[in-house]
């Protein structure tokens, strides 16, 4: 009966094998965890980006039309105001037959902090002078740094061939059609994930 063992050279085959072997599961295995991070930002940019379209289209919705700033619109705010019930009686105008409508409130980007919590360009708010409320802490930043309303060299830095804007409000009829982006990046060195939604919102007042 012999009892040779493994020769050197099996050995080194069989450590080669198992080198390989391993490799392939943690190629797998990375390529599984980066496909799984993609998804996760892709799920999370979509949830930022229509959460904020919903509370932008109920406020539009609201807006009293003649208290929008129509002849700023395309740009990146809007200002308007809510027809309510300010003194009580049940209706939105008072006693003299006038409407009665809030302060004046602004959705865009926060571009002065006005929430004070550090995040500024990157922030879309409602702002009603009182109270800020967030809607994104994710918007993609504007690609039109010169302000011209075109895709010009050196600005498509998602290299989407497309005028990117995070957010921006536009006349459309008796509308306005509402554009927001957001991203996220899935790892440090992985590429921005971005959702864009628009929807054009009639006011009803």
């Amino acid at each position: 009966m012999r009892n040779d063992g493994m020769t050197l050279l099996e050995v080194m085959v069989s450590i080669t094998v198992l080198t390989m072997v391993m490799a392939m599961l943690f190629l797998v295995s990375t390529s599984l965890s980066s496909a799984s991070a993609s998804q996760d930002a892709r799920t999370y940019t979509q949830d930022q980006a229509r959460n904020a379209m919903q509370v932008i289209a109920k406020e539009l919705r609201q807006a009293q039309s003649s208290s929008i700033n129509w002849a700023a619109l395309p740009g990146p705010a809007i200002t308007y105001r809510i027809a309510t019930d300010i003194d009580g009686n049940g209706t939105a105008v008072d006693s003299g037959g006038f409407l009665e409508v809030t302060p004046v409130r602004t959705l865009g980007r926060d571009t002065t902090d006005a929430n004070g919590d550090g995040r500024t360009t990157t922030q879309a708010v409602v702002n009603d002078g009182a109270r800020v409320r967030v809607l994104t802490n994710d918007l993609l930043q504007t690609e039109d740094t010169n302000n011209n309303g075109t895709l010009d060299g050196g600005e498509d830095s998602n290299a989407n061939r497309v005028l990117d804007r995070g957010i921006w409000f536009q006349a459309s009829g008796t509308g306005i059609q509402v554009l927001i982006q957001t991203q996220r990046r899935p790892g440090v060195r992985s590429a921005f994930v971005n959702t864009t939604l628009r929807e054009t919102v009639i006011p009803r007042n």
